[in-house]
Order: C-alpha cells, then structure tokens, then sequence
C-alpha cells in the first residue's frame, strides 16, 4: 500500500468530567474520546452532512455550584464542535510577539503555501494561524520552530485544551529504524512497528521511494512527557514452528525539549529560569533561616554567660558578706 500524502491527525485524548454537584447527568461524559478520531471522521463527511451534524449538538443546561452550567458530551465537544479549528496552529513567542501586521507580513515572505491562512492574535505572546489546506498545515506544523524578526515562534497543533500559559507535551520527531527488512518499507506494516512509539504521521521521501533499503525513517508525533523505547521486537508467529524475530532499534532525530514544571516546549527542568529562580529564592530563604538561627543560638550563649556572670558575682559577694559577718562574730568575743 503506498503511503498516505497526508498525515492523519494527532491522538490527543480529553474528556469532560461533570462536578458530583451538577444536578444532571451526560451519557459518555467520563469516556475518554480520541479528539484526532473523532475530526478524523468528521472531515469526511460531505460539508452539508457536517451541517446537520453540528446542529445535532445539543446541551444540557443545569447548575453548578449554584451558577448556570452547560454540559456538552465530550464526543461532540472533542470531535464535532473543534472540527473547525483541526488545521489550526499555535504559534508561541518567548517574549511579547511582533506587531501583528509585521508578523503577518515576514510569514508571507518566509513561508509559501497553496492555500490561505488568517494569522489572528491572541495575546501578547501566542498567535492562531487557520489554515484552508492540509499540506501547509502540515508542513508549517513540522517545522515545530520557525523565526519572525529576530525571534522563535515555536509552533504546536491547537486542542481544545489549549491553554496559552501551557504548551501541550507532544510534538512530531523522525525516527529512525536502521535495518528495517527492506519489505517492510511500506507505510501499512512500518506504521504498526512505530505505533508504539506514538503516533505515525508520514514517511520521509526515501523511505516511501524505496531509495534507501538500509533504513526506513518515519515521522511521529510523540508525547514528551513519556520514557521513549530505543527498541521494539519484531516477532513472526508460525503455525507449526517455533517463534522466531529480531530486536528493531529505534533512532529519534531532534526531540524538542519540554520544561515540566513550566509546561513549555524549548527548554527542561535542567535549564528552566523559573524553577532555576524557585530554587535561587529557596536558597535565599535556607540561607536566611540559618543565618537568624546562628544569630539566635549566640544571642542565647551570650545571654547565658551575662546571667553565669552575674550568678558567679552574686555568690562571691554572698560569701565576702559571709566572711564579713564571721570575722566580725570573732572580733566580738
């Protein structure tokens, strides 16, 4: 089978859970639902059938807490309803972005694409880039970074759980398979042996021409926040026979970093300025807490020498007023 010319999308789960409080409840609400499969399926369908799909949306209104709430199926509201947003960029700005026009006009002159794109602002550091072709989706979405006057604009596929203080933790990397059995160089069977890596996007163009049979390289989005496998098993079941298979390496090629504790895409916890800024401040804060317990700790060896001091002279004058007091008895008799 030969690969497709397009990617299928992303599997980015979620799902809308209702608070113990809301007074009705939603069938499915706590299934967890493939927002990629559910756009999947409804890019197929013909635009007027897409229509009346989305007016089939219907929610339920109840109360929440004691304030109005509207309860969308996580079906609809992962599939259906983002239908519209599925070739939709995120582009993020490490510091305030460009002026929009500016912006707006570098990207036409850095990037060219078949179709159109709306370059739409969201705040001072992310942008929304719609695009109307799958190619230039795809193609600017690979890229994962580009730069527009003077600064990075690192790019990911929108959700509907973009947040723009978080970049979701997943992100497209080639992988390398080095001596894959050249029949195997074939998007239906090399895309079952990545799949546990992720999810496969495309072949690279030697692979799908079959150019270079000592190796099959794929492109996949994976998620940053999991351990990836540098090797998979490859078994060949028999009959009649005893099992037999090889060990396939797996090579990852430019895997973006991911900052946990930040939740942005371009750096680690290893180098993160803010955790680096936590701990500079907890540092501080130790530092303080030690210095004032030193501080305390001498304040009372000082205070106890004063009072062993005063002590030590009570008891002398106590035994001088003694001694006093004898020799006086003495000169008496």
């Amino acid at each position: 089978m030969d690969p497709p010319n397009r990617a299928p999308p992303a599997r980015l789960d979620g799902h809308i859970v209702p608070h113990q409080s809301t007074k009705q409840s939603m069938e499915a609400a706590t299934t967890k639902t493939s927002y990629a499969g559910a756009i999947s399926a409804a890019k197929q369908a013909p635009e007027s059938s897409k229509q009346q799909t989305r007016e089939s949306v219907i929610a339920t209104h109840t109360t929440h807490n004691g304030m109005p709430a509207v309860l969308f199926k996580a079906a609809n509201y992962y599939g259906i309803m983002a239908e519209a947003c599925r070739l939709t960029i995120v582009g993020r700005f490490l510091k305030p972005r460009p002026q929009i026009d500016r912006l707006r006009s570098k990207f036409k002159e850095l990037i060219t694409i078949k179709g159109s794109v709306k370059i739409g602002v969201y705040d001072n550091f992310n942008v929304s880039l719609d695009f109307t072709n799958e190619d230039d989706f795809n193609v600017l979405w690979y890229k994962r970074v580009i730069e527009i006057e003077g600064q990075q604009m690192w790019l990911q596929r929108w959700s509907p759980d973009f947040k723009p203080e978080e970049d979701l933790p997943v992100a497209p990397v080639w992988v390398l398979l080095p001596g894959l059995p050249y029949y195997m160089h074939t998007w239906h069977y090399v895309k079952q042996v990545v799949s546990v890596v992720g999810t496969p996007l495309e072949m690279d163009l030697a692979t799908r021409g079959k150019t270079r049979p000592s190796m099959a390289k794929v492109r996949i989005e994976i998620d940053l926040l999991k351990q990836q496998p540098n090797a998979v098993y490859v078994e060949q079941v028999f009959d009649n026979a005893p099992q037999k298979g090889f060990i396939q390496k797996l090579e990852y090629e430019g895997v973006t970093k991911y900052c946990k504790h930040c939740r942005k895409l371009g750096y680690n916890m290893m180098n993160c300025r803010v955790l680096e800024r936590k701990r500079e401040m907890e540092r501080k804060e130790q530092q303080e807490k030690q210095n004032k317990n030193k501080h305390d700790e001498a304040e009372i060896a000082k205070n106890k020498e004063a009072n062993d001091e005063n002590e030590a002279g009570e008891t002398s004058s106590y035994n001088e007023l003694k001694n006093t007091l004898v020799r006086q008895k003495q000169g008496s008799k």
